[in-house]
C-alpha cells in the first residue's frame, strides 16, 4: 500500500505534468486553433469552458498548485474536515459579532456613559466638560483594569490573581483623586494654578504657628 507521502507525490507529479503541458506555448497554440488531427480533437477556449472533463483537469491543476505551495511553505494541507471546521468557526464568529452589535444597540441607553449623560442633563452645562473628563479618566482606569485581569487569566493565572490585578489598576487613592480634580479644575478654568499649589497632596493648606 502506498504511504500518504507517496500518494501526495504521485498526485502532484501527475497534475504538475499536465500543468507543464498546459503552460507550454505549443499546447496553448493548439487550444487556440480549431484544427483537428486524426484521433485527436482540439478544443477551443469556449469549448473548454463547456467541457466538464477539461474543466475538472484544470481545477485539479489549480488545487495541485495550492497543495505544492503549502508543502513548500512547511504548512500541512488542510483536510476537508478541517476546512469545514474553519468555515463553521468563521460563520459562528460573524454571528456572534452581529449579535453583540445588535445587543449593544438595544441596550445603548443603559450603558454607564448613557446613564452619566442622563445625570448631567440636570446640571448646569458650564460644568459638563469637567464632569466628562472625570468620567473618562475613571472609565480609562476600568478599561486598563479589565485588560490586566484578562491577561492574568489568559496566562494561566487564578481567578483570585485576576481579581487582584483588576483592583490594583481600578482603585484610586485619595491623593490621586485630589490631584486629578485639581488638574481638571485648572484645565477648565475653575481654579487658579498658583492657588492650587498652596494645597498639599492631601488637599489641605499648610498650618502656620501663631
Amino acid at each position: 500500500m502506498l504511504g500518504n507521502k507517496q500518494i501526495i507525490f504521485f498526485t502532484l507529479a501527475s497534475t504538475l505534468f499536465i500543468s507543464s503541458i498546459a503552460g507550454n506555448s505549443i499546447f496553448q497554440t493548439a487550444f487556440a486553433q480549431s484544427q483537428t488531427t486524426p484521433g485527436f480533437t482540439v478544443l477551443t477556449g469556449e469549448q473548454l469552458k463547456n467541457n466538464p472533463f477539461a474543466t475538472n483537469i484544470l481545477d485539479r491543476i489549480e488545487q495541485s498548485k495550492i497543495l505544492l505551495a503549502q508543502l513548500q511553505s512547511g504548512k500541512k494541507p488542510m483536510t476537508e474536515h478541517q476546512k469545514f471546521i474553519e468555515e463553521q468557526r468563521t460563520i459562528a464568529k460573524e454571528r456572534l459579532n452581529a449579535d453583540l452589535a445588535r445587543m449593544n444597540k438595544q441596550y445603548e441607553n443603559y450603558t454607564p456613559r448613557a446613564a452619566f449623560g442622563s445625570f448631567l442633563s440636570g446640571i448646569n452645562g458650564t460644568y459638563h466638560n469637567l464632569y466628562w473628563d472625570q468620567f473618562n479618566y475613571l472609565d480609562n482606569k476600568i478599561q486598563i483594569a479589565r485588560s490586566a485581569m484578562n491577561d492574568v487569566l489568559q496566562n494561566g493565572g487564578s481567578y483570585q490573581e485576576a481579581r487582584q490585578a483588576y483592583f490594583k489598576y481600578a482603585s484610586m487613592t485619595k491623593v490621586e483623586m485630589i490631584k486629578v480634580n485639581q488638574d481638571l479644575n485648572i484645565k477648565h478654568g475653575f481654579a487658579d494654578a498658583s492657588v492650587q499649589k498652596m494645597f498639599d497632596k492631601y488637599g489641605k493648606l499648610p498650618r502656620t504657628e501663631n
